[in-house]
């Protein structure tokens, strides 16, 4: 789970941005070790050639700022690798504004024609709810919903192709969050920490600016997943 790659000497965003060197260490890493970077459409699509990868992951960026396209696209595209892309469609060719009342930094987001662009260029587009809220505390059925079904039709009417998942903003995984998802149309949905992992929540693990090869090492590994599920059973259970 990444969000932002940019080179900046301001400590902001409670170190959801990482620097463009700390980016190529884990894109090298990746590289060096033989991981094929997949996408949950590919997992839909093509379960033989994904099931021939003996090391896989998949890299999700979350809100969809615009200078991803200017470091990382290129940067996955020189090693063939892909990103899936999670937007919050109420805010396509805006800004973070849920960020503004915590002073981050403004930053832009993707606009339609810069999603049909990263479409074009092998990534993958998810969604980020419509509005970037915590779907938790969205108690109306009807109302959460809303949130995931019309971010799901805004993306799929851009890019004219299904999407698959979305990732929770904050992590926040709804209430009957299952028949939610399902009902919505997502085959797949992505949290941070989680009780009971599935196909509507699944952990993801967080790469940040602090992180070292040891630590990138151990969190690729099946260990970390045991741990992890181990501490989320524990402290969200």
């Amino acid at each position: 789970m990444l969000h932002q790659v940019r080179n900046t000497k301001v400590k902001d965003s409670e170190g959801w941005s990482i620097s463009h060197n700390k980016f190529l260490n884990l894109v090298n890493y990746l590289e060096d070790n033989q991981y094929y970077t997949t996408s949950f459409a590919e997992l839909i699509q093509d379960k033989t050639t994904v099931r021939s990868q003996k090391r896989k992951v998949i890299l999700t960026f979350d809100d969809g700022y615009r200078h991803l396209q200017d470091f990382v696209v290129p940067e996955l595209m020189k090693r063939k690798m892909k990103g899936v892309f999670y937007i919050p469609t109420a805010h396509i060719g805006s800004y973070n504004i849920w960020d503004m009342d915590k002073h981050y930094p403004k930053m832009e987001i993707m606009n339609s024609d810069e999603l049909i662009a990263l479409d074009a260029a092998g990534m993958e587009i998810g969604s980020h709810s419509h509005n970037h809220v915590r779907l938790k505390q969205i108690n109306d059925f009807t109302i959460l919903e809303n949130e995931l079904v019309l971010s799901k039709q805004i993306l799929e009417s851009i890019i004219q192709k299904p999407v698959y998942s979305l990732a929770y903003p904050y992590g926040s995984v709804p209430n009957d969050y299952k028949k939610v998802m399902s009902k919505a149309g997502y085959n797949f949905g992505l949290c941070i920490y989680q009780a009971n992992e599935g196909c509507f929540a699944l952990r993801r693990s967080g790469y940040f600016e602090g992180d070292t090869i040891k630590s990138l090492k151990l969190k690729l590994s099946v260990v970390y997943k045991y741990l992890r599920m181990i501490h989320d059973l524990r402290f969200m259970g």
